[in-house]
């Protein structure tokens, strides 16, 4: 009844209004395109084709109108109608494909003029919805991966639900994070999933909260260039995913449902262990491989593998989605399940939720748009990286010797009957209930003169649990059993508001000028409380342990800012814009106040002028962009706080005070300038698109922590002690570069009836340095074992002592006197290849290969295993290695106590192993066959028999080939995923393969 009673419209309106109805096709095969937007130029009236191709708009006022189609892939089509009242038009359109997207609308980090022609700094979009139907990807992380050029994703491991990292040219900070920050339908949302206990290195993965079918786009600023409306806190880009719509005026309700289904292979072979028999082993009766054997025997044992520890891990996932409207409303509405079982046999990722989208056009000067997405979802992540619980540690550490018949012991195993079973029993869980909810009102009371206004709620509830059972045999060091409960909640909200008005200052000039309001405000508050001491396993609750303590922390975060932007575009060939935001935020010291973020730009469409014949290039847009942004400050860092603690004097127990964090009045953003500037071009008619980008980024004022003396009561704290904001005071200083280049090219070489093929090449380069530390310094400490922030290097490279000189007759090695330069840990170079065929319409291949260049992985898994606990056959049998590696990894054979493992180059003072690890920090360089797939979509007449509009199976793999001399499992690996910028593979268990298929049918 309540949608009933919006498409009606009193009898006068209906016979002043007129409707628009037809088929969106490709020109060269005749096939229906889907998705495609229709609107009405000067309203706010649109609708989306469904997936025939057909469309529907009412409302329209009668008259003289233009009708326009957008397509990502194809060229945007205008078309001039005269409707009479009451008349139901019909215009059937055909689109020419085309790789240059000049008239495409682009709302992310834009104002005025949104179309992509009169955009001075580039922003990459990327077709989601296109993308599923040929790649059924399992996250949205994913989606991104080697899409986009200087866009690098990395999945930091191959656990079910655990977080990838994302850098967006480069990283911008060396204490603040450098992932980019994410909005939802214009809603800012949360994007960390640190879990708040320890499991050794990997973190949970928010983005895994949105439902990728969901989405219809994803929009994404690169830089400040282009990210200076969204404030001082954007220097890392921004994500804008865009979700679906429904589409009004098309009378009909479409329905569609996918299943999918994945086999999820380890991928990998973890390490033998490698022991010799010593005279005892050999002669006890209860040692299973030494007993009998001749001493000194080289005996082997794979934990892992002997008890069967890993499984083939499966996806099952279900997917249903509505889409319809009536005369002047649309909806979207989906639910969707997803269980995932890891290779481990306590890892795992269980989702369920859906959405709703509901768009109302009340008259054709205003729209109302309100969407809300729910999800519910339960995350096992397994002990893994540097952890002595985890599995690929526990199993990799273990002797051969240990193994005996009664299995008392390690039995194979590092710790004391830390075996498969009781790892299993170890659960670190995240539930979470998250609700992300949108509201926009476009409103056009003249053509000229548009507002829209957005507002938004990200709602998390999180609860993180950590149970070691109480374990007789004596396994943990809790022996008597743990049990960790935090219970977080997180209150984003979002509004914000634009307005353009738009004046012809002649025939030939037209001004937007924009303005607005952002106002971003979180909230956020945690319970948490530890138990030790168990009776029973089955009472594992905080109030059942003998011993107790817990806590409770409450942060708000608020930041405001102005906007304003001029735009002028002169003959709709050469545009110019100037603009600024006005920034504040409550992170700041109190002696900073509000700061200004200026930008300034040019974009002209060469090829439009009049003069304009160069052969092939039927298209040219030359661009140029400068603007600025930044990093704010974590909550709290400005403040000086005390922390309480007790005391215990002749009364009993009191509650005293010690220093925590002294706090800096003076603390001000990072701030990030950028220049852009680059070309997009078009050939043969524009089949074959090329980007180019050259990018220049710099930040200063770079918060470091300022060491102070013991006197003043203050300690280091900060992250590495678990105090975010505590220790030493954040200040001001530093300085770094990013620049490079952005290459992509998009080709269609065939479009024809029942052939299409196109191809798609991506690349960029990066040259990250830090130039500047402040007051004279050159470098600070290393950020982890061996990474340095030092100027003239990459920030967080690698750094040790160098090998010089390796004699294989005297066993002597020589190395550089001080730690120097090792290796980069930031790609230098980045490209990928992908690629589409269909053949007959209905049958399509998909193939995408990338590579990674110029960077180092810390191999720390054999560094350990072949240096520290002797488990590698490289170190126990002299033949693996050649004579010259062996020297390299371990120095002089005859080191001991007067001889030592390594000399310097010129004051032969002696170093050891852990000094040396030249050998170890490997190249990562890397080609992967990252995707395949094939789809096939039946024939209609088949899909009939299912009572569907359209049936498609997909069969796909991902991860299925990898070529690289980099020595440990996958140089994509990251033992600690929140680092900054640190990358070892540390017991890390490497990414999986995956084999997908899936079933989607629509109604």
């Amino acid at each position: 009844m309540a949608l009933g009673a919006l498409s009606l419209a009193p009898p006068a309106v209906a016979q002043q209004t007129a409707a628009v109805q037809g088929m969106i096709t490709d020109i060269a095969s005749g096939a229906p395109i889907a998705d495609a937007r229709v609107t009405i130029v000067g309203t706010v009236l649109q609708s989306t084709t469904n997936v025939l191709g057909n469309y529907r708009i009412t409302g329209i006022p009668a008259g003289n109108v233009s009708v326009q189609v957008r397509r990502i892939g194809y060229k945007t089509l205008t078309a001039a109608v005269t409707l009479a009242e009451g008349q139901e038009f019909t215009g059937n359109y055909a689109l020419n494909a085309s790789v240059v997207q000049l008239e495409e609308i682009v709302v992310t980090g834009t104002a005025g003029d949104q179309r992509a022609r009169s955009q001075a700094a580039q922003v990459a979009v990327l077709d989601v919805a296109g993308l599923r139907q040929v790649q059924p990807t399992p996250t949205v992380a994913s989606d991104l991966q080697s899409r986009i050029p200087g866009v690098s994703v990395t999945a930091a491991s191959g656990s079910s639900g655990a977080s990838t990292q994302i850098r967006v040219r480069g990283a911008s900070s060396i204490s603040l994070s450098n992932e980019p920050l994410l909005y939802v339908d214009g809603v800012r949302v949360t994007a960390q999933g640190a879990p708040q206990f320890f499991t050794g290195g990997q973190s949970y993965d928010r983005l895994n909260d949105i439902e990728p079918d969901d989405i219809e786009s994803i929009e994404l600023v690169k830089g400040p260039a282009a990210a200076t409306l969204y404030g001082a806190d954007a220097s890392a880009g921004v994500i804008q995913v865009i979700t679906k719509r429904g589409r009004p005026g098309s009378g009909k309700f479409s329905q569609s449902v996918s299943v999918d289904y994945n086999a999820i292979n380890k991928n990998f072979t973890p390490r033998t262990n490698y022991g010799r028999c010593s005279p005892a082993q050999v002669a006890d009766t209860n040692r299973i491989l030494c007993f009998k054997q001749p001493a000194g025997t080289l005996v082997s044992d794979n934990p892992l593998l002997r008890q069967g520890a890993f499984r083939t891990g499966q996806t099952v996932g279900l997917n249903w989605s509505g889409r319809g409207g009536g005369q002047n409303y649309g909806y979207y509405t989906s639910l969707n399940r997803e269980t995932e079982n890891g290779v481990l046999p306590n890892n795992g990722f269980d989702r369920s939720g859906g959405r709703l989208n509901f768009n109302w056009i009340p008259t054709p000067k205003l729209t109302l748009d309100a969407g809300i997405g729910i999800t519910v979802s339960r995350t096992d992540l397994p002990d893994n990286d540097n952890n002595i619980f985890g599995w690929l540690g526990n199993a990799q550490l273990g002797s051969p010797l240990t193994r005996t018949k009664d299995s008392t012991g390690p039995n194979g195993w590092f710790g004391i009957q830390r075996d498969v079973a009781a790892m299993m029993a170890i659960n670190n869980q995240r539930y979470s209930h998250r609700s992300i909810a949108s509201f926009t009102a476009n409103f056009a009371p003249r053509a000229n003169f548009t507002h829209r206004l957005t507002a938004g709620l990200d709602w998390v509830r999180e609860e993180d649990r950590r149970f070691l059972p109480r374990n007789a045999r004596g396994s943990y060091p809790i022996n008597t059993g743990q049990i960790s409960e935090d219970r977080r909640g997180v209150e984003r909200h979002t509004l914000d508001y634009l307005g353009n008005f738009q004046h012809d200052l002649s025939d030939k000039l037209v001004s937007n000028l924009s303005f607005g309001f952002q106002l971003v405000e979180t909230r956020e508050e945690q319970v948490f409380a530890t138990g030790e001491g168990l009776t029973v396993n089955s009472n594992n609750t905080v109030s059942g342990a003998a011993s107790t303590s817990g806590g409770q922390d409450w942060v708000m975060q608020r930041s405001i800012g102005f906007i304003g932007q001029w735009q002028v575009a002169l003959n709709n060939r050469l545009t110019g814009q100037v603009g600024l935001r006005y920034d504040n935020a409550s992170s700041f010291g109190q002696n900073t106040h509000w700061v200004v973020l200026p930008k300034v730009g040019v974009s002209w469409v060469a090829s439009d002028e009049p003069f304009w014949h160069v052969g092939p290039v039927n298209t040219l847009r030359l661009r140029a962009a400068w603007g600025q942004t930044g990093r704010i400050p974590q909550a709290g860092a400005s403040l000086t706080t005390l922390q309480s603690l007790p005391y215990l004097d002749a009364s009993g127990v009191s509650s005293g005070a010690v220093p925590l964090n002294p706090g800096n009045p003076n603390l001000r953003f990072e701030r990030g300038s950028e220049f852009e500037a680059g070309f997009d071009a078009g050939f043969m008619k524009d089949l074959i698109g090329v980007e180019l980008t050259f990018f220049n980024k710099t930040s200063k004022d770079l918060l470091l922590q300022q060491p102070l003396p013991p006197s003043s009561g203050y300690t280091q704290g900060g992250p590495a002690a678990g105090n975010p904001i505590g220790g030493f005071p954040f200040i001001n200083v530093g300085k770094l570069v990013n620049r490079g280049l952005e290459i992509s090219a998009h080709a269609v070489p065939v479009n024809r009836p029942n052939v299409s093929w196109d191809v798609r090449v991506g690349a960029n380069t990066l040259h990250n340095e830090v130039t500047d530390m402040g007051h004279g310094v050159d470098s600070i400490p290393p950020f982890g074992i061996l990474n340095r922030v030092q100027t003239g290097w990459q920030l967080g490279a690698w750094r040790t002592h160098k090998i010089v000189s390796v004699d294989t007759t005297t066993g002597v090695v020589v190395v550089t006197e001080h730690n120097v330069f090792a290796g980069n840990v930031l790609p230098t170079f980045e490209g990928n290849v992908s690629t589409n065929l269909t053949v007959m319409r209905n049958l399509r291949f998909y193939g995408l290969i990338d590579t990674k260049r110029g960077h180092k992985v810390r191999n720390f898994t054999d560094f350990f295993r072949e240096t520290q606990l002797v488990r590698s056959n490289n170190r126990l049998d002299t033949l693996q290695l050649s004579k010259v590696e062996r020297l390299r990894r371990y120095g002089n054979p005859n080191a001991g106590l007067s001889i030592p493992a390594f000399i310097t180059d010129s004051s032969a003072s002696g170093l050891t192993v852990n000094d040396v690890q030249d050998a170890y920090i490997q190249d990562a360089t890397f080609i992967r066959l990252r995707e395949l797939s094939v789809s096939y979509t039946l024939p209609q007449r088949w899909a009939r028999m299912l009572q569907a509009t359209t049936a498609t199976i997909t069969l796909a793999g991902q991860n299925l080939a990898l070529w690289t001399k980099f020595q440990g499992f996958d140089p994509e690996v990251v033992s600690n995923a929140l680092a900054l910028y640190n990358r070892d593979d540390f017991f890390t268990q490497p990414p999986v393969r995956r084999y997908v298929i899936r079933m989607n049918v629509t109604f």
